[in-house]
């Protein structure tokens, strides 16, 4: 985990740009030193090295998919065939009339892209879970195997380019180039290895760029907490399928390098085992490492032919070996295991001592005046007004909520009350958009909320704090902030720089690159409110905010609520009492879903009918007596 924080430290322009330079500079010398290897060696070993760079940038499609994104997919394979077969129908048919097959490339490129993005529309528009995202790809996989395998006869070709059935697609066309007024040229086997791992290293290059670059910070968050990530305003379906596309015309490109490298291609290309092979690759070289999509294939491949031979019968034996000793060994794979190691090495011989434990309030800087950081708004601009009608959200035959209408004010602090139970949890997720309405309306002034998916509510202003403390435990304190504040200004500069006052303004500035998890649980809590802030809402929801809070946190939690609700609305979940009390606001009690009672703290105290639903009418007979 350390070296995916490692790679989203935040890069000033000038840093990024060395990244940039240093990443081109050690691809440029790898290829140097496989140049140089390429012309010692016999052709056939090129020839075998060649097959070993198109699996290696199929890795690379997985670890851009499955290592930043958090998409478990089983069917890079099957994209993988699909555009070797799409290299072979353009070859076989353009090839003779065009004279080179770079367009050929090209089409398996747009196919794997068109597979990818019409797969992963239907799966994450359609709200599938990470579970489920395996099991349809690998279902993807073995579905075109089963077509593939059954299209033997001769009514089953494209142009002059037959399927092949189960004996697969022969005669492809080589990898062929032709420069404007000159003859094609097929490539020899030794320069097609080079193009291979050139585009191997390239392929590489940018997507450590990618992860570099806000998408790719944003695809690492949604991995770790993807609802916390859509409640900031990330369109987390468009920003997956994004991320699953890219990787489908990465596993595309390969496809097409494996038929021109084999001449070859066959339905088992869709079988279990290649989408098997895929992942232990990935899971063997690190799978939050680029450069561990080489080395997993490397060593994979490696030991197979050494201990397996040509005919790779012992291969299965040599992976489960190989799998078992890289988990107990190396758990997060080869590349983030050495780095670890290193990172340990050198902080032993620098004399470094680890961060200080947290612990103790969170102090607040700048006065404590949440104004330095929390937004003005004009006289012509105050605010807006959030509110529920006739709402009722069911589960099953039980209303969490039922029939309740609120309407809370553009500005001011508001309480809402009640047992275990009475559903006020349940109608902050109505007003965020995590949970949808069984019936009735939720408005945001004249905007019909009712039907926008929680992103679209954040980005409208309407921010929340939930009741467990939601946060990238993963990832630095700094980052943390960082992605609350690109969500609302989408610069990266401004990012930077509020994110370095709102950790001044929290009192995290010494703990800025530490682990977001291992902060004190009080901390973790302000962590949140400050990712709320962060988006500028107008509309501030905040589900027990004083949880776990010392005395002294959660006396600056009501004055800064109270400051708060000078510049927004903020609707308070809460069941400490004394809290409630300091706030000094109008109070809204549920009971069993509905709305029971309105009030002062001090009306409400006074209510017979309150105190039975808080301690039971047995409970207040008693204390009379």
């Amino acid at each position: 985990m350390k070296s995916l924080t490692a790679l989203l430290r935040s890069h000033p322009a000038g840093t990024a740009r060395g990244s940039m330079r240093n990443d081109a500079a050690a691809a440029l010398a790898a290829f140097a030193v496989v140049a140089v290897l390429a012309n010692l060696v016999e052709e056939f070993t090129a020839f075998e090295w060649t097959l070993w760079a198109t699996q290696a940038i199929l890795a690379l499609s997985l670890t851009l998919v499955w290592g930043q994104g958090g998409i478990f997919s089983l069917g890079q394979a099957a994209i993988y065939g699909v555009g070797g077969y799409t290299y072979g129908f353009w070859a076989i048919n353009l090839a003779d009339n065009t004279g080179e097959t770079v367009t050929a490339v090209l089409a398996a490129i747009a196919a794997g892209t068109i597979v990818a993005a019409l797969l992963g529309y239907f799966m994450f528009y359609g709200n599938v879970t990470d579970v489920y995202v395996a099991i349809i790809t690998l279902a993807t996989s073995l579905v075109l195997f089963a077509f593939v395998n059954s299209t033997s006869g001769t009514a089953y070709r494209i142009g002059d380019a037959p399927f092949g059935g189960y004996n697969g697609m022969t005669r492809i066309p080589r990898l062929t180039v032709r420069l404007p007024g000159a003859e094609s040229y097929v490539l020899t086997r030794t320069q097609f290895f080079l193009v291979c791992a050139a585009a191997g290293l390239v392929i590489a290059v940018v997507v450590r760029i990618i992860a570099r670059r806000p998408f790719g910070r944003i695809s690492v968050a949604l991995q770790h907490n993807e609802l916390r990530t859509e409640l900031l305003g990330y369109d987390v379906r468009r920003h997956k399928l994004a991320l699953f596309t890219i990787g489908g015309a990465i596993a595309g490109f390969a496809g097409a390098l494996f038929a021109a490298w084999g001449r070859f291609i066959s339905p088992p290309v869709f079988s279990l085992a290649p989408a098997a092979l895929v992942v232990i690759w990935v899971l063997v070289g690190g799978r939050t490492s680029v450069a561990g999509a080489f080395v997993g294939v490397l060593v994979v491949k490696g030991f197979s032919s050494w201990f397996g031979g040509a005919s790779g019968d012992n291969e299965p034996i040599v992976l489960g070996l190989l799998l078992i000793v890289i988990v107990l060994a190396l758990p997060g794979g080869i590349v983030p295991g050495l780095g670890r190691m290193r990172s340990r090495i050198s902080t032993t011989l620098a004399g470094r001592d680890q961060p200080p434990a947290a612990g103790g309030p969170v102090p607040l800087q700048n006065g404590d005046d949440v104004s330095d950081v929390f937004p003005h708004r004009s006289s012509e601009d105050r605010g807006h007004r959030i509110a529920v009608q006739g709402v009722t959200k069911q589960f099953g035959g039980l209303a969490a909520v039922d029939d309740v209408t609120l309407d809370f004010p553009s500005q001011g602090v508001s309480c809402l009350i009640g047992p275990n139970g009475a559903g006020k949890s349940t109608l902050l997720a109505l007003l965020s958009g995590q949970l949808r309405a069984t019936s009735g309306a939720v408005t945001l002034d004249d905007h019909d909320l009712t039907k926008w998916h929680p992103y679209r509510r954040a980005r409208g202003g309407v921010g929340i704090k939930l009741q467990v403390a939601s946060i990238y435990a993963a990832l630095t304190t700094r980052e943390n902030l960082w992605l609350a504040c690109y969500a609302k200004s989408r610069n990266i500069e401004s990012s930077h720089t509020r994110s370095s006052e709102l950790l001044a303004w929290l009192g995290l500035r010494g703990d800025a690159e530490r682990p977001a998890g291992t902060l004190s649980h009080g901390q973790q809590q302000w962590l949140e409110i400050g990712m709320v802030v962060a988006g500028e809402p107008s509309v501030v929801l905040l589900d027990e905010p004083t949880a776990g809070m010392t005395r002294g946190e959660t006396e600056r939690t009501a004055a800064l609520v109270t400051e708060m609700g000078e510049r927004a609305s903020v609707i308070v979940v809460e069941h400490d009492m004394e809290f409630v009390r300091r706030l000094d606001a109008p109070i809204t009690v549920l009971h069993m879903g509905s709305l029971f009672a309105q009030g002062s703290f001090e009306q409400l105290s006074r209510d017979e009918r309150i105190i039975d639903i808080y301690l039971g009418g047995r409970h207040a007979d008693a204390a009379g007596e």
